[in-house]
């Protein structure tokens, strides 16, 4: 779900080898983004103020990027961007910099996802829709493994579903942290009744997502109906969301 993010620091991080004034095309073009999955349809400005349009990352597309050199932290030693990034999975802003080669951190993040973008996405979100919030004030990873991370996710799937999981929900919210190398987005919400929605993303560069959701605590008749319905199966105590599987293709048989 964050993999956007991950690539849009993949991007500063070839680019942060370029040359003040460079057309931004030509930076990229010598900068090795191509051997690291970086394409894109446009390529605008130079490499102290550009924009790529139709922008993909190692196979996945992510619209248009705006990119403007901060030249202060230049000269500090540590080459910084203010992103703005717009496209079908969503939009954000944020500072990305790059200290020692290695060491890419994202600074005052604000990222707003649509979860319809997302073939994981479970189906009575696929059906009502819903949007993921990241802010904070820093991300940090050394090359694929998570460092530091500061910061609050919300979403509003629980309020598009009022009819299928019911009102009185507290705000689906969790604070940003580093797991096991991963960086991890939790997210819970819990009603008056004590039925309590978790669910838990881990991602880091170069690796796939896992996510994970479940439904615990007291669990209510109209619930123990709807969940697996809307893609849950019951283990033990709880409902735990099971990804949808693409159907395997027969080979043809043999004339």
């Amino acid at each position: 779900m964050i993999r956007f993010l991950l690539g849009i620091v993949l991007l500063i991080g070839v680019l942060a080898v370029g040359v003040f004034f460079v057309p931004i095309a030509t930076a990229l073009k010598y900068s090795g983004a191509a051997g690291n999955g970086v394409e894109w349809t446009e390529a605008k400005g130079s490499i102290m103020s550009g924009r790529l349009e139709g922008l993909k990352i190692k196979g996945t597309e992510y619209g248009d990027v705006d990119l403007k050199l901060d030249l202060p932290a230049v000269f500090s030693g540590a080459p910084r961007y203010a992103v703005d990034w717009a496209g079908k999975a969503g939009k954000g802003t944020g500072n990305v910099s790059v200290a020692s080669g290695t060491v890419i951190t994202l600074e005052d993040y604000a990222i707003d996802l649509d979860l319809l973008a997302f073939e994981t996405a479970a189906r009575w979100i696929q059906q009502s829709g819903g949007r993921v919030k990241l802010d904070g004030s820093e991300i940090r990873f050394q090359g694929n493994e998570c460092l530091e991370a500061q910061g609050v996710a919300t979403s509003d799937v629980l309020d598009r579903n009022r009819d299928i999981l019911g009102a009185g929900w507290s705000e689906l919210r969790g604070d940003l942290a580093c797991d096991d190398g991963k960086l991890l987005i939790p997210l819970q919400s819990e009603n008056a009744a004590g039925t309590r929605f978790i669910v838990k993303l881990r991602v880091a560069p170069g690796t796939p997502g896992k996510f994970e959701a479940r439904v615990n605590g007291f669990i209510p008749r109209t619930l123990n109906f709807a969940l697996p319905l809307a893609g849950f199966a019951r283990d033990g105590e709880e409902f735990v969301f099971v990804p949808k599987r693409k159907a395997a293709v027969a080979a043809a048989p043999s004339p």
